[in-house]
């Protein structure tokens, strides 16, 4: 007998517990809606302000990207030239030491 009034508490307990979930769902999701549609309006509305301003358009943001590569090519064509000189001046002296040896 009192195994059976454990049983009916225990399954008594997880309709309870069922039914709790079910409106923690219910109230969570549309709190989870609500502020993912807030991230989206105020994403909107600054990409709004910002073509609006007229400080950042399509063309300008375009233009500094290719300001910005263009430097960041010039750099590493530089840094390029520096170490194939100092490369083939690395080669030079080695065959300047290689002749030099040979000829003794």
């Amino acid at each position: 007998m009192k195994n059976s009034g454990n049983g009916l508490l225990g399954a008594a307990l997880i309709g309870v517990g069922l039914g709790l979930t079910a409106v923690g769902v219910a109230l969570v999701i549309p709190a989870c809606t609500n502020w993912s549609l807030g991230l989206l309006d105020e994403a909107v509305r600054r990409g709004r302000d910002t073509l609006n301003s007229g400080m950042e358009t399509a063309a300008s943001v375009a233009g500094n990207l290719s300001g910005r590569a263009q430097k960041k090519f010039s750099e590493a064509s530089k840094t390029a030239r520096h170490h194939t000189v100092k490369a083939a001046t690395a080669v030079e002296n080695a065959a300047r030491q290689v002749r030099e040896h040979a000829a003794s």
